[in-house]
């Protein structure tokens, strides 16, 4: 579960994971444009020495995205465009542009746009003072269309666009970007992406699931060695600390962490109130990082001492609230259904009834971006298909008292589901290694 209201001291690198904005770069963990010095960088390894030294070849071996795949995307979108009888796709720079492409582009008040018809070259139109760095991203995919500083970049696209019919854009596109493309290009009908981007960026590929997979066994293994580090005494920050060390030693970038002890658990997403870990306090750390752009979300709870009947009793039922889930999970079945069955086994053991401990929906979809299509919750109709990625992390929440969530990823398979990395086995083995 991402945390959109990090405390003040995990606030900053949190941000940096908030969905590769994409002035936010996820694979490199750098504000401005990636290169291939960022990707040397980002293979380097961790400096010898200190308790995560065991961790620096976890990731070396993990292979990025290739162009092949990314030409395989785009001719992917124009067969469902196709399909819809739409005519081309928008997108501006973002994740979904990325997902397309391979390029990596900030977003701000000058627009660049990519136009990807379902005939035909693509088409590029940017700012001509980064006519150098375009060239450099962009390549020979495609033609490359620029603008002065006066002219902005709507004239030009309204000539490409006056034959074509109807024209999806990006759902994420910013909305002064929309109204000016409809503005500029009256005779062209916009609409709003139906399902397009999401359809491909749903169903993950063999590379992208060996990439979720690998963020979310680096995670898991990180986890597991800085949780031997932490001590009674330190605060939340210094567990967070650990937490990001263990995980960039391991090869992940963009690495955020939620710590939250004893009662400040029972918010999900956190408190801005900082708590010292205390004996038999209840540690839930939520943290993830990414591999190449792609993502991982775990959550784990366990206890500096024996944990009272309560907390037990509480930590027992949102593990077989997610054990209960995951063998729901297989092709053909609703989303809806599967945050349905893990909240039956918390409400049949008295935390109901709906969300009053169980606050949130089970799972959300997990890639490029930390929360994604599809979605684990009440009422969702998506059905589930060999190649779709979530979360799966029930939880328990009792203001002023405790809180407990347990969150793996997991991939849909033909014949059921694949959890990335091991599984909480039981309260004494919190991490599934024993």
């Amino acid at each position: 579960m991402e945390n959109p209201i990090a405390p003040p001291w995990s606030r900053r690198r949190f941000a940096a994971g908030l969905g590769l904005g994409f002035g936010a770069l996820s694979c490199a963990g750098r504000r401005q444009a990636w290169s291939a010095a960022d990707e040397e960088l980002s293979r380097e390894t961790p400096p010898r020495g200190g308790p995560f030294a065991g961790l620096a070849a976890f990731c070396v071996d993990a292979e990025p995205i290739q162009a092949s795949e990314s030409a395989a995307r785009r001719e992917r979108a124009r067969e469902l465009a196709r399909a819809i009888g739409v005519d081309a796709i928008v997108l501006e720079a973002g994740v979904s542009l990325y997902y397309l492409t391979g390029v990596r582009w900030g977003q701000s008040e000058r627009p660049l746009l990519y136009v990807l018809p379902v005939e035909g070259a693509p088409l590029w139109l940017g700012p001509a003072f980064e006519s150098g760095t375009l060239g450099e991203r962009v390549g020979d995919e495609g033609e490359i269309h620029l603008w002065e500083e006066h002219e902005g970049p709507y004239t030009q696209i309204t000539a490409r666009l006056a034959a074509l019919g109807r024209v999806a854009v990006d759902p994420a596109m910013r909305l002064f970007v929309v109204d000016a493309l409809r503005q500029a290009a009256r005779q062209t009908h916009f609409e709003i992406d139906a399902g397009i981007l999401s359809g491909c960026r749903m169903i993950k590929s063999p590379a992208e699931l060996a990439l979720l997979r690998r963020a979310s066994e680096a995670t898991k293994e990180a986890l597991r060695r800085a949780a031997a580090e932490i001590r009674v005494g330190m605060s939340e920050a210094t567990i967070a600390e650990l937490v990001r060390e263990a995980q960039e030693a391991a090869g992940l970038t963009d690495v955020w962490t939620l710590v939250l002890v004893g009662s400040n658990a029972a918010f999900p997403h956190g408190t801005n109130i900082e708590r010292v870990l205390s004996p038999g306090d209840a540690i839930l750390v939520d943290t993830g990082g990414s591999l190449h752009g792609y993502r991982s979300d775990v959550t784990r709870t366990w206890f500096t001492g024996k944990p009272s009947a309560e907390l037990r009793a509480a930590w027992e039922v949102v593990h077989a609230a997610q054990a209960a889930a995951l063998a729901a999970m297989r092709p053909g079945v609703s989303g809806g259904s599967i945050d349905e069955i893990a909240r039956q086994v918390i409400d049949a053991a008295g935390h109901g009834p709906g969300y009053r401990r169980f606050t949130h929906r089970l799972g959300h979809g997990i890639g490029l971006q930390v929360h994604e299509d599809p979605y684990l919750v009440g009422g969702a109709e998506v059905v589930l298909a060999p190649g779709m990625v979530m979360s799966n992390e029930p939880g328990i929440y009792v203001p002023g008292e405790f809180g407990i969530r347990i969150e793996d990823i997991v991939a849909i398979t033909p014949s059921g589901v694949e959890v990335f990395g091991p599984l909480s086995r039981s309260i004494e083995d919190p991490f599934g290694v024993g």
